[in-house]
């Protein structure tokens, strides 16, 4: 860090007062509570704002500086930041907080090397920042997939008709197969659209999955699916994302009700 002429720290980063911002929050529910307590954390949600986004923003606060050099400034920082990590040391972020290398997960023996990653440390001045930060809605959000179409692979169709014995390609969100317990199912449904919950009576669709992706299921439907019966599809899983953990809890998607043609 630069110092000045009488050697104290020179602090290149000079922090404003902040601007008191909004939030809005979302609840849900701790799977991981203790002794059966029954209580929530609150995930809020992020709005990013872009690189160029910072720039625009830099530059009004720099009106001699053009937003070229300030690009470069930005661009050589960020460089230097990542040749510092990768060499080793942590990052001092002026009066932000600090990047540093930490290990990643656990490892079964006294010899092995765990995986790294990189984490920041902020500092009480950024911490604080968020403090005064208006929460204008907290409300219960169950975090489960959503099924929001259904093709037919034999018509190519999205009638919600699906043709015996064919393939049915399901689009949404929170829908890729992982971890004990998950799977597809076909819940039969009534005449007044009353969903089975007896589960020893669902379908379960045995096939290997074509397409396994958080966004997109195709697999081909049970042979033993009645035609003209209706059903909803179930969809559950424990899957994490990238971050290669199961979910304590199942997630679970419903489709609208779909027939079975011949």
């Amino acid at each position: 860090m630069a110092t000045t002429q009488n050697g104290a720290n020179n602090a290149f980063i000079k922090l404003q007062k902040s601007a008191n911002g909004r939030v809005s929050v979302k609840l849900q529910k701790n799977h991981f509570a203790k002794n059966g307590e029954n209580n929530f954390f609150g995930k809020v949600e992020r709005y990013t704002h872009s690189t160029q986004n910072i720039l625009d923003a830099m530059s009004e606060s720099l009106p001699l500086v053009d937003l070229g050099t300030v690009t470069c400034v930005l661009n050589a920082y960020a460089n230097t930041v990542l040749k510092s990590l990768s060499s080793g040391n942590a990052v001092k972020f002026g009066e932000l907080g600090t990047f540093y290398i930490a290990g990643k997960g656990t490892v079964e023996g006294e010899g092995e090397k765990p995986c790294l990653t990189v984490k920041f440390s902020p500092t009480k001045i950024l911490r604080d920042a968020v403090q005064n930060v208006e929460i204008t809605d907290s409300s219960f959000f169950e975090c489960n997939g959503e099924i929001v179409s259904i093709t037919d692979v034999t018509t190519g169709k999205s009638d919600r008709r699906l043709t015996a014995c064919g393939s049915v390609l399901l689009e949404g969100s929170g829908l890729k197969i992982g971890g004990e317990s998950s799977g597809i199912w076909f819940a039969p449904v009534s005449e007044n659209g009353t969903v089975s919950e007896d589960e020893s009576a669902w379908t379960k669709a045995e096939s290997s999955l074509v397409y396994n992706m958080p966004s997109k299921l195709l697999f081909a439907l049970p042979a033993t699916l009645t035609v003209n019966g209706n059903y909803k599809i179930v969809v559950r899983t424990r899957y994490a994302g990238k971050a290669g953990y199961e979910r304590k809890y199942l997630m679970e998607a419903r489709s609208d009700i779909v027939s079975i043609s011949a």
